[in-house]
């Protein structure tokens, strides 16, 4: 035992035991959070891909995702207030739960920014006054669905334009069915026939890569006589907000089908 001398007697000294640091309940359920939120993503997104979970279910698991998330975010400030205030252990698994749940936030993240910055639309025509019909449209009842149909397309992308080229629809027929199947577009409707129709219609569908939302577009080849003109649409389906993608979309195609023609016809 050890003794502490006073004056010219010696008294024990008594050690008392360092106080017991609490282990932070908050760190260690924003830490399981944080693990679930990016498995399930993942998962989902699998699953998704591999046709298990329809695109509406797949909407739901993505809200699950950032609920998860958020739940996780909020625990891990309640964490590191305690670790700051009462000096509580976990700061380790503050930190991973604190990384993980920003990866996980950081597509919901750029999600937010490209709906505040691209329009507000999910259906995009290079001509919205007399947009091209996909099938199911041209089929449906009433009086004009051709109006119908533009009353709800938006011009949120004026730089965007159909094509003219001097050349009969005969000519470039296939050379514009050249840049969808590079894209990974299926064909899925053909309409018109040449010499008979003034317009041939092309509709394929296609699939946003790692989402797999479907989506469809049509193209539309008018006959001018000595010149043909290309108009097209494209369309996202169950969601009213399409990030700009539909308008990347038409674009590429249409720089790829502008390659494709240099040296066949003259635009």
């Amino acid at each position: 035992m050890a003794m502490l001398r006073v004056g010219r007697r010696r008294e024990p000294l008594i050690l008392r035991p360092l106080p017991v640091r609490k282990r932070s309940l908050a760190a260690g359920w924003a830490l399981r959070f944080s693990i679930f939120a990016p498995v399930l993503a993942l998962v989902s997104v699998i699953a998704h891909l591999a046709g298990v979970v329809d695109t509406p279910t797949f909407f739901v698991l993505v809200n699950c995702v950032l609920a998860l998330a958020l739940v996780g975010l909020v625990l891990i400030v309640v964490a590191f207030r305690s670790l700051w205030m009462n000096g509580t252990r976990g700061g380790r698994r503050a930190s991973w739960a604190l990384f993980l749940t920003l990866l996980t936030l950081l597509p919901f993240c750029l999600y937010v920014f490209a709906w505040i910055v691209a329009p507000h639309q999910s259906d995009v025509s290079t001509d919205v006054v007399d947009p091209p019909l996909l099938v199911e449209e041209k089929a449906s009842p009433g009086g004009n669905p051709a109006a119908l149909v533009a009353s709800r397309l938006k011009d949120g992308y004026p730089h965007l334009s159909g094509r003219r080229f001097k050349a009969p629809p005969d000519a470039i027929e296939e050379t514009i069915l050249r840049p969808a199947e590079k894209q990974g577009w299926t064909l899925v409707s053909r309409r018109g026939r040449i010499g008979a129709d003034d317009e041939l219609y092309f509709e394929f569908s296609y699939i946003i890569p790692v989402l797999a939302i479907p989506g469809a577009v049509v193209l539309r080849l008018s006959d001018e006589g000595d010149t043909s003109f290309v108009d097209m649409r494209a369309r996202t389906e169950y969601v009213t907000h399409d990030l700009g993608w539909n308008a990347r979309l038409i674009d590429r195609y249409l720089k790829a089908l502008d390659f494709d023609l240099i040296g066949i016809v003259a635009a």
